[in-house]
C-alpha cells in the first residue's frame, strides 16, 4: 500500500481541510498582489504548515494564474518544477540540520542576493525554525527585516515560544490549529473513495479521534487498515489494526450512571477488561467526555472550541446523556474519576477502583470519599445534616463561634456514619496527623493536645487523658470540642466524639511516627504547675541552681515580668 499522506498531499488551497482562517487571508493577499515578504506558520505537527507553504510558493510564481485568482495551475513549467523539487529558486531548509550561523550566511543571506532565474519570487521555506542557534537568528534578523523585493520567507515551527520576538515581530504570523474530526473524516472518506474501498463511517471517526487532530497520523493509520486487503471494512476488521476505541462504551457507562444502574455499569467495566482494554485509558476517556459535557453545560461555544471533537454520531449520543445529568452530578462524576486517576495504584484487580466509584456514585448519591484529602471530592448537598452542626456559645465567645462556623461550613466532609473501634496503638499511629490538622485551626490547641494522652476508640468515642485540669477545661469548651471532634472524624473517616479525664501523674507517650509540631504562640494556654501547700518546714528550692549565668538570666526575666527583688 503506498504512503497515503504523500500521495494525497494537497496541491491547491481548495484541497486543504481546515485552517480556513489562514487560507482566506492568503488567498486575498495573492488575488490583490499584496504578498508579505515574511510569514511565520506556527502550530502543532501534521496540520499542514509545510504543505500550505509549498502551495503559496507555487501560487505566487504560477505563470498561468490570472489577475484576481489565487489557485496555482500546477501545469505550467514553474508549477511543475516546484512540485518536482527541481526549481532552484524555491529553497527548503531544515533548520534542525542547519542550526549554525554559517549555514544561514551561506544558504540564505548569500543566496538571497541573487535574483530569481525564471520565477517572480525566490522563496525560502525554513522548517523547524526554532532549532536555529541564537547567533543564526541574529544573522537572519537583518535579511528578514529588509529583504530584497523578490524574496519571500516562510518560517515554520511547532514551538513558537523558542523563536525570538525580534523575528516574530517582523513576520506575518499565522497560528495553525488541530484539524477537527469532521474535517479529518472528510479527507479520509475522499481517500477511501479514490482507493475504491468501502469503509464504515464509524471506522473513519475512530481513526480521526485517535489521530488527535493530526491529519498525517490519521492518513498513516488509514493506510494500515487498507493493508488488510479488504474491499469492505467495518469496526470488527479495523480493530485488528487499531486498538479498540472506548468512546461508545464510555458514553454507555455515563448513561448507566445517570440512571443509577450500577449492575450494568460494573458489568460493562468487566467486559472491557475481559476484552483486553486498558482500564486506565478508559478512565481517561471518561474524564475527557465529562469535561466536554461540563463545558457544554457552561457554554456550547466552549465545548466546540475546547472540548473533544467526537464526530457526528457520538456527539449526538453524548448530548442525549448530558440532558439527563445536572451540573452538580457532572462535577461529582468528574471528581470521582479524577480521584481514581490520581491514585494510580497497581491493584491485583485492575477494575476494582472504578467499580468502587461506580457503586458509591449509584448508591450514596454521589458522595465520594476516596482520596487521602477526603474533603476534596465531597459535596455539601450530600452530607447528612447532623454532621454540619452549629454551636451556640456565650456572647463572650462570639469570635471563637464565628471561626468554628467558618471552618465547619467551608470544609464540608463526607464522614462514615458507622461507629468504629480502634486500639490505642492504631490511634497513636494517626495522632500526628490529628495534631497537624488541628494546628490549621488553632495553634495553641495543637499544643494542648500534645500534652494529653489519647486512649483507644470504643464505639466511636475516644477518651483524652490530661495532666492538667485547665487543659481539660479548654478542650471541653463547646466551640473547641467541635473542632477537635470534626478533625478526628476527618482523620479516622468515621464520626468520633471525645470524653476527657485528668491524671496528674500522667506521662505522655509519644508515637514513633510522631512528628514535632511547630508552635508559633502559646499565649492562650499558659502552662501552670500544680501548687503545693507549704509545710512548717523551711521551703526548699524545687530545683538546684545549675549555673550562675543560667540562673541569673532566668531570674532577670522573672523580675522583668512579675516585679519584686531577690532577698537571698
Amino acid at each position: 500500500m503506498p504512503t497515503l499522506y504523500r500521495d494525497y498531499r494537497p496541491q491547491k488551497f481548495s484541497e486543504i481541510f481546515g485552517q480556513n482562517h489562514i487560507k482566506i487571508t492568503l488567498q486575498n493577499e495573492i488575488e490583490a498582489d499584496k504578498v508579505s515578504q515574511a510569514y511565520l506558520f506556527c502550530g502543532p505537527r501534521a496540520v499542514g504548515k509545510t504543505t500550505l507553504a509549498r502551495i503559496l510558493s507555487r501560487s505566487v510564481n504560477c505563470s498561468n494564474r490570472k489577475e484576481g485568482e489565487h489557485e496555482p495551475c500546477n501545469k505550467c513549467d514553474n508549477c511543475r518544477s516546484i512540485m518536482d523539487s527541481k526549481n532552484l529558486d524555491i529553497i527548503e531548509i531544515d533548520a534542525a540540520s542547519n542550526t549554525g550561523v554559517d549555514n544561514v550566511r551561506e544558504n540564505i543571506i548569500a543566496f538571497s542576493r541573487l535574483a530569481p532565474a525564471k520565477v517572480k519570487y525566490k522563496v525560502f521555506i525554513i522548517d523547524e525554525v526554532h532549532m536555529l542557534s541564537v547567533s543564526a537568528f541574529n544573522s537572519l534578523l537583518k535579511i528578514i527585516e529588509e529583504p530584497p523585493q523578490y524574496v519571500i520567507f516562510i518560517l515554520c515551527t511547532t514551538e513558537i515560544h523558542k523563536v525570538p520576538l525580534t523575528i516574530v515581530s517582523r513576520c506575518e504570523r499565522f497560528d495553525f490549529q488541530r484539524i477537527s474530526v469532521s474535517d479529518v473524516v472528510k479527507k479520509l472518506a475522499y481517500i477511501s473513495s479514490n482507493e475504491k474501498i468501502d469503509i464504515d463511517k464509524e471506522v473513519l471517526e475512530a481513526v480521526a479521534r485517535r489521530s488527535g487532530g493530526h491529519l498525517r497520523d490519521a492518513e498513516s493509520l488509514l493506510g494500515q487498515i487498507f493493508s488488510l486487503g479488504e474491499k469492505k471494512i467495518g469496526l470488527e476488521q479495523a480493530e485488528l489494526v487499531i486498538p479498540h476505541y472506548n468512546s461508545n462504551e464510555a458514553v454507555d457507562l455515563l448513561d448507566y450512571l445517570s440512571k443509577k444502574d450500577a449492575a450494568k455499569a460494573i458489568a460493562l467495566i468487566n467486559n472491557l477488561v475481559d476484552n483486553g482494554v486498558n482500564i486506565k485509558n478508559f478512565n481517561n476517556e471518561l474524564i475527557g467526555l465529562l469535561r466536554k459535557m461540563i463545558l457544554s453545560k457552561l457554554s456550547p461555544s466552549l465545548s466546540e472550541s475546547l472540548g473533544l471533537d467526537l464526530g457526528e454520531s457520538l456527539e449526538k449520543r453524548l448530548s442525549e446523556v448530558s440532558a439527563n445529568l445536572e451540573q452538580e452530578q457532572l462535577f461529582r462524576f468528574t471528581r470521582a474519576f479524577l480521584s481514581v486517576y490520581k491514585e494510580n495504584k497497581e491493584v491485583s484487580i485492575s477494575q476494582l477502583p472504578l467499580e468502587l466509584v461506580i457503586a458509591e456514585l449509584c448508591f450514596s448519591g454521589g458522595a465520594i470519599n476516596i482520596s487521602d484529602d477526603r474533603g476534596s471530592f465531597s459535596s455539601s448537598k450530600d452530607i447528612p445534616k447532623k454532621i454540619v452542626k452549629k454551636t451556640v456559645a456565650p456572647k463572650s465567645e462570639n469570635i471563637v463561634e464565628n471561626k468554628v462556623d467558618n471552618v465547619v461550613e467551608s470544609k464540608v466532609r463526607d464522614i462514615n456514619q458507622e461507629t468504629i473501634s480502634l486500639s490505642e496503638a492504631e490511634v497513636m499511629q494517626k495522632w500526628p496527623e490529628v495534631l497537624v490538622k488541628i494546628k490549621k485551626h488553632n495553634h495553641s490547641l495543637s499544643f494542648v493536645l500534645q500534652n494529653c494522652q489519647p486512649q483507644k476508640i470504643n464505639a466511636g468515642v475516644m477518651e483524652l487523658v490530661f495532666k492538667y485540669k485547665f487543659h481539660q477545661a479548654r478542650v471541653n469548651n463547646a466551640a473547641i470540642k467541635e473542632i477537635v471532634e470534626d478533625t478526628l472524624s476527618e482523620v479516622f473517616s468515621s464520626r468520633i466524639s471525645i470524653d476527657s479525664s485528668v491524671d496528674e501523674s500522667l506521662e505522655i507517650v509519644k508515637s514513633v511516627a510522631d512528628e514535632p509540631v511547630e508552635i508559633e504562640s502559646v499565649e492562650e494556654t499558659p502552662v501552670e504547675a500544680p501548687v503545693k501547700e507549704p509545710s512548717n518546714d523551711s521551703i526548699q528550692p524545687s530545683e538546684p541552681i545549675k549555673s550562675e549565668g543560667e540562673q541569673g538570666n532566668l531570674m532577670s526575666n522573672l523580675l522583668k515580668t512579675f516585679g519584686g527583688e531577690i532577698i537571698s
